[in-house]
């Protein structure tokens, strides 16, 4: 599963290829400020998972 983490203002975005990879981005972040996390289907179809890993980010 492919995971995108989308910043504030719009500036980027990061993509990890699986949760694990996700988890390493969300332990790597500074002082990013990450607006939503979405995973990517094979269709392109994404849905919001941020709620899920919210308890990752460091408020």
């Amino acid at each position: 599963m492919r995971y995108r983490i989308e910043y504030a203002d719009g500036r980027c975005c990061n993509f990890a290829n699986s949760r694990k990879d996700l988890l390493d981005w969300l332990k790597a972040l500074k002082d990013e400020k990450v607006v939503d996390i979405r995973k990517v289907y094979k269709n392109g179809v994404t849905d919001s998972v941020i709620d899920s890993y919210r308890s990752y980010l460091k408020q």
